[in-house]
């Protein structure tokens, strides 16, 4: 174990960025790489054929759409036939599109089949998502602004549509106002996809349409693929979470992520997930958790976050992840936000009560905690039992969601991302982490699960791993760093948990 943790310590030192950071390339999935292939197609730009070419060249290689949820799928299998122009019917029927959080993704559906002279089997027909899309834009309610550029473009394809020239041109300026000089829309391949089809359809020849497309031709890989937007600033969190008390760590990395986090901070007081993006409570709360016992930080760092949650907080007691309407509390932000004020409780008056009883509640209902950005039970256990002062309040034999957890285990010594699926490193990490911190420490557990992840470590101290973060929602991407902090977590509590262990047995001996 020790060999295991050295090594994944060497590696993460070894991909520090000289910013203090750590970011990596997700792995390639059709979404990004389909929309990006539908809106080089219909351009007469230079190159943008031939790299529409290499696009339809992955995706026709063995791409296959996601399926642990089924507006995933449809999402996924709906892009892939607009990339490569099968011909057949954009299917939105199924019932899941109809929940709020995800009612978006049909709209994005039906518009490029608009757009493209695709039928559509299900939404809301042309007119009604024309009325829809009108109201929305006219309306004020707060939205990301990566979110809010989708929804313009949508609204500027289904008004180019009907021939409005004037709405669709306005449209178009409103997205212009967002672009990045680089061209690009929040370095996110999906809202930049969907703004050069807007572009293109309602100010062709513009510059903005010409950066636009020029960004897309060169952010695309050498496989033909475009990838989900990177994210430095969470990332950075995760790996100082995983290996700060690691004495090669604290030497070498700690200072310099330290000091990135520090600079990442917005004026508003809270962090975003990358930079140079708009805060949202989850990176904030991450970073206040990362930075918290890394000796002296200057005093306006945390006061600024502790006041960016505190305005944060709704009137219910709770915390959304977005500063955006219509986004609903999920337990793993809630639970995030609760950790990092308690651990600066002393400088904050922010009621926690409420936030409590309701990740209390939210377990005696379902039976267990889902996270709202990763998939499965590891993740969503390790990340809302801090907030229940577990392992202090766990009991003898550990907290029931522990206890629950530990079950779960396979016959291979690892955990799975959900029951009955196969055992990954990461989930494994997240079950050992969330078992150290429900107070579970019973050997059984333990052993087999560290000797899991020292097995399936790879020789330059990674894992493998498969897809575990939802962006957007509910699709899923795997980036390398947050994998190897979540199996690294694994091994870091195990060495903890054998301090623990031998100090109880000092005082078991000591009391006899």
């Amino acid at each position: 174990m020790d060999r295991a943790l050295a090594l994944a310590t060497r590696h993460v030192l070894a991909t520090q960025r000289d910013d203090g950071s750590w970011l990596a390339a997700p792995a390639p999935r059709i979404t990004e790489t389909a929309l990006c292939t539908v809106a080089l197609a219909r351009s007469p730009h230079a190159g943008a054929g031939r790299a529409a070419e290499r696009g339809r060249a992955w995706l026709a290689g063995g791409a296959t759409p996601q399926d642990h949820h089924p507006v995933a799928h449809a999402v996924e299998a709906a892009l892939l036939s607009l990339a490569l122009d099968t011909g057949e019917p954009i299917d939105v029927r199924h019932p899941s599109f109809t929940d709020r959080a995800l009612s978006a993704r049909s709209r994005l559906l039906q518009a490029i089949a608009l757009h493209t002279g695709r039928a559509v089997r299900g939404g809301d027909g042309p007119a009604a998502l024309r009325t829809l899309l009108a109201t929305a834009v006219a309306g004020r309610a707060p939205l990301k602004r990566w979110s809010r550029v989708e929804l313009w473009s949508l609204h500027a394809l289904v008004e180019s549509y009907y021939g409005n020239r004037t709405a669709a041109q306005d449209a178009a300026r409103v997205i212009a106002a967002e672009q990045a000089p680089a061209g690009d829309f929040f370095a996110n391949p999906v809202t930049t996809a969907l703004a050069a089809l807007a572009l293109q359809a309602a100010a062709p020849g513009t510059g903005a349409t010409r950066r636009c497309v020029a960004y897309l031709l060169d952010s695309q890989l050498p496989d033909g693929t475009w990838r989900f937007a990177t994210s430095d600033v969470w990332d950075t969190t995760l790996t100082v979470r995983t290996f700060h008390g690691t004495a090669a760590f604290d030497r070498h990395g700690l200072p310099a992520a330290v000091a990135f986090l520090v600079g990442a901070q917005n004026p508003d007081g809270g962090w975003p997930y990358r930079s140079g993006v708009e805060s949202d409570n989850d990176t904030t709360s991450a970073a206040l958790i990362a930075l918290n016992g890394v000796g002296d930080l200057p005093g306006a760092t945390v006061r600024a976050g502790l006041r960016h949650l505190a305005r944060q907080q709704r009137a219910d007691g709770l915390w959304r992840t977005w500063q955006s309407a219509g986004d609903p509390p999920v337990d793993d932000v809630v639970a995030h936000v609760v950790t990092a004020l308690d651990q600066y409780s002393g400088r904050h008056q922010v009621p926690l009560a409420a936030a409590r009883d309701w990740l209390t509640g939210r377990l005696d209902a379902q039976g267990r905690w889902h996270a709202g950005w990763y998939e499965g039970l590891p993740y969503a256990t390790a990340e809302v039992l801090p907030a229940l002062g577990a392992p202090g309040h766990a009991g003898a034999d550990g907290h029931p969601a522990a206890r629950a957890l530990a079950g779960t285990r396979n016959p291979d010594g690892g955990w799975p991302v959900e029951a009955g699926s196969p055992s990954t490193p990461a989930a494994t990490g997240l079950a050992l982490a969330a078992l150290e911190r429900g107070g579970l420490l019973d050997e059984a557990c333990w052993g087999p699960g560290l000797a899991y992840l020292v097995e399936t470590q790879r020789e330059d101290g990674t894992w493998p791993d498969v897809p575990l973060m939802h962006g957007p929602r509910p699709l899923l991407t795997h980036f390398p760093t947050q994998t190897h902090a979540f199996a690294a977590h694994g091994l870091v509590s195990g060495r903890r948990r054998l301090g623990t262990a031998a100090e109880t047995g000092a005082r078991t001996h000591d009391e006899s």
